[in-house]
């Protein structure tokens, strides 16, 4: 059987006929690698970036416009800052800021590495092509007797409170592959059956992510993980690594900095070299195109490659 029919690199959504349930199903596999070539993060890190991926991914499946989901833990922790962007298009990237030298424990949740004084924040934005952009922030919180710490938990919880519908999420890394499912709660059909058919679901989920990772193409894996129930799969969509990084957005980002912060280098170096830090490609900047930027003019773009390879 070949990835494709495995439903590697894929996302399937589904719903149950025999229980108030729908969801969501992906496994991200060579796009991750695609995704963390040009990076070297630490194991955990890597772990961490893995399943906010198939979170991302998840979230991203439900949007009905173009737009991106925007996942990002940020604190003053060892690792300061963990972030994905995911699109309609099923596209993502990844990028983490790790402090130089850091010593990292490889099973640390991702509130000890990013905020370790409990002052650090979750933050999920949903950001369209157009139209006002939308944020949620929560507490970046360890292990607690209603929390794992883990990301799947932390996710379960905000979706749950600001959609007012009850959800899971399910994160499982096996080597390359990162496994992930969404499942919310439907209106109850019957009220006699609809908390039992639920409950009863979620713990056939349970016990299918226990299990070792089975490549099986989704129709045949989700009907084997909800045994007893009429599943319904929707035709399974691509998911691949893309990076949006352009010469306008870099042109964008140093105006941002300023004048006064960047002149020096152009002085010293007739340019600015820079590096998309999600993807690694390099751009650089003439002294006429800085000129520009900062003086009102449309900026002019010389002949020749925009960017350091």
């Amino acid at each position: 059987m070949d990835k494709i029919s495995a439903g590697y690199d894929q996302l399937t959504r589904f719903w149950l006929d025999t229980a108030p349930a729908r969801g969501v199903v992906a496994r991200l596999d060579d796009s991750l690698a695609s995704a963390l070539k040009h990076h070297d993060y630490p194991p955990v890190v890597v772990s961490l970036l893995k399943q906010l991926a198939g979170a991302a991914v998840l979230l991203a499946s439900n949007l009905k416009q173009s737009a991106q989901v925007i996942l990002q833990a940020q604190g003053t922790g060892e690792v300061p800052l963990l972030c994905v962007e995911a699109t309609d298009a099923l596209t993502f990237r990844i990028y983490a800021s790790v402090r130089e030298g850091a010593m990292l424990p490889e099973t640390a949740d991702i509130a000890t590495l990013v905020a370790p004084d409990g002052k650090g924040r979750f933050v999920l934005t949903i950001s369209p092509t157009n139209g006002q952009m939308y944020q949620g922030i929560v507490a970046l919180q360890s292990t607690t007797e209603a929390s794992d710490g883990s990301i799947a938990s932390l996710l379960e919880d905000y979706l749950s409170n600001s959609q007012q519908t009850e959800t899971r999420m399910w994160l499982r890394e096996d080597g390359d592959v990162m496994e992930a499912m969404l499942l919310e709660r439907l209106p109850d059909r019957s009220e006699d059956a609809a908390t039992p058919g639920w409950n009863e679901v979620t713990v056939q989920a349970d016990a299918i992510f226990d299990e070792h990772f089975m490549p099986f193409p989704y129709s045949e894996w989700l009907q084997f993980s909800f045994p007893g129930h009429d599943v319904k799969v929707h035709p399974s969509q691509p998911v691949s690594f893309a990076c949006s990084c352009s010469i306008e957005r870099v042109l964008n980002a140093l105006k941002l900095v300023g004048e006064d912060e960047l002149k020096p280098l152009i002085t010293e170096n007739g340019k600015i070299e820079t590096r998309c830090e999600f993807c690694g490609k390099g751009y650089e900047i003439s002294a006429i195109q800085f000129s520009d930027l900062f003086h009102g003019v449309e900026a002019s773009y010389l002949p020749g490659p925009r960017t350091v390879q």
